[in-house]
């Protein structure tokens, strides 16, 4: 009774105490995760906010953190942006993703063509500069060009996603 008490005992310690030491060598051999963008990035992330900021009626919310995106190959560390705004409270400024796209080349910000897509429901763009990236996805419900029975409605979408070293020129793996 005694061997099987033992038996059983160290079975447990191998059963609890070895994988949870493996899992600690496995978490320990992953780079670790920065908690700070780099001032580069957070300039790009103040001047798409500075933008953003002048049209009427927008909400922005600003984060740092990981993003993923479709367009993206991998999920990047970086700052973003998420705006949200109307259509008609911006028909003087033009909204959001409207004015990034004419406002960061005015800022000597380089397009990159591979991520530029646009569509009755959106639009996505992508612009570097000095090491730094930003994508930028465009999101709204443009109703039914074929059917006027189903209107475009008036919000509209916007992240940003900022980042260094900048994400590929080439979206293809």
């Amino acid at each position: 009774m005694l061997c099987c008490r033992i038996f059983l005992a160290s079975s447990l310690f191998v059963l609890l105490v070895v994988p949870n030491s493996l899992a600690g060598v496995a978490l320990q051999k992953q780079p670790p995760t920065p908690r700070t963008v780099s001032s580069q990035v957070r300039a790009a992330c103040d001047a798409a906010y500075a933008i953003a900021e002048k049209i009427p009626g927008v909400s922005i919310q600003r984060r740092t953190g990981t993003f993923s995106d479709e367009m993206l190959r991998e999920p990047i560390f970086g700052c973003g942006l998420s705006i949200s705004g109307s259509f008609a409270l911006a028909q003087t400024t033009g909204d959001a993703a409207s004015r990034l796209h004419q406002d960061f080349p005015v800022r000597a910000w380089q397009e990159m063509p591979s991520y530029s897509a646009d569509g009755t429901d959106g639009t996505s763009f992508a612009f570097r500069k000095a090491g730094v990236a930003c994508l930028v996805r465009g999101t709204w419900d443009g109703g039914a060009a074929d059917d006027p029975d189903i209107p475009a409605e008036d919000w509209y979408k916007v992240a940003v996603f900022c980042t260094s070293p900048e994400f590929a020129e080439n979206r293809s793996p």
